[in-house]
């Protein structure tokens, strides 16, 4: 297997390996000189870069990622200069990156948003977890539940938000938490008078569109925000309204209450209750 660094990260490269359990030396030919790193059934065991060698050598490379990597099967470490687990070492690795880029103001913008959800998953890429966290990674984890927001989390935390996007980031990237994708989509629905007498406070949306938001988020949907053009955001109850489709029913007691016009174009999605 060989590769470009850039094109494929060390965190990736590295997962991959010890998900395969391979056995084997990676060899990266960098700009400061060559390293290897070698595996023995998916821990890295020893690992060799320019004067460095152990934990301190997969530090460096990891803060450096350049040059081309080739990994050749079957040959062995010529001995053993890593103790601590590959996931805690991949974890570390990350760790002292980003503490050395903030110290330096060299942070780069997480591709992680604020609005994504982060979860456990199911199972970790190397089986049973056996991670080492810091203080601060404890907390946020234990705030995870696969429905709060990053910012929520920070909320709960009383910590910055941008904190908790970091750590989040850290974390997902290195395989300890995982990207809660559902997501429901937003609808764009025009406002029109109900035909039939509704509860105030209630919005009446097609079944289609409250199945499919359901179906994604795996419960109930009973209520939903609506956004009008000028960006206010409103709370409705909500129910099915067979026939209703790309209308959003809204009694005349609720369309007053709410300061909403007939015919106005809302974006509609599902309120999720955070814990």
């Amino acid at each position: 297997m060989t590769g470009t660094l850039g094109l494929f990260s060390l965190v990736d490269l590295f997962q991959l390996l010890a998900a395969a359990k391979r056995t084997g030396r990676l060899a990266v030919d960098h700009p400061s000189g060559l390293a290897r790193v070698y595996f023995d059934r998916g821990k890295v065991v020893h690992a060799e870069f320019c004067e460095l060698t152990g934990e301190r050598a997969v530090y460096a490379l990891f803060a450096d990622e350049r040059g081309t990597f080739e990994f050749r099967i079957g040959l062995t470490a010529p001995n053993d200069s890593i103790t601590v687990g590959t996931e805690n070492l991949i974890l570390e690795a990350v760790r002292l990156l980003d503490e050395e880029r903030r110290s330096t103001g060299r942070e780069e913008v997480p591709t992680l948003s604020r609005d994504a959800v982060p979860a456990l998953p199911v199972v970790g890429p190397y089986g049973p977890r056996a991670v080492t966290l810091t203080a601060d990674e404890q907390r946020v984890l234990a705030h995870v539940d696969g429905h709060r927001t990053v910012t929520r989390i920070a909320v709960d935390l009383g910590m910055e938000p941008e904190e908790a996007l970091v750590i989040c980031d850290r974390l997902i990237r290195t395989g300890v938490l995982k990207l809660q994708n559902r997501r429901a989509r937003t609808a764009r629905l025009v406002t029109r008078l109900a035909g039939q007498r509704q509860a105030p406070g209630s919005v009446g949306l097609d079944p289609s569109i409250v199945e499919a938001w359901e179906k994604v988020l795996g419960h109930t949907v009973n209520k939903v925000v609506c956004r009008r053009n000028d960006g206010s955001v409103q709370l409705f109850s909500a129910f099915s309204a067979k026939g209703a489709g790309p209308y959003l029913e809204i009694g005349r007691d609720t369309l007053v209450r709410a300061d909403l016009r007939v015919n106005e174009a809302l974006l509609v999605r599902p309120y999720v209750e955070e814990a």
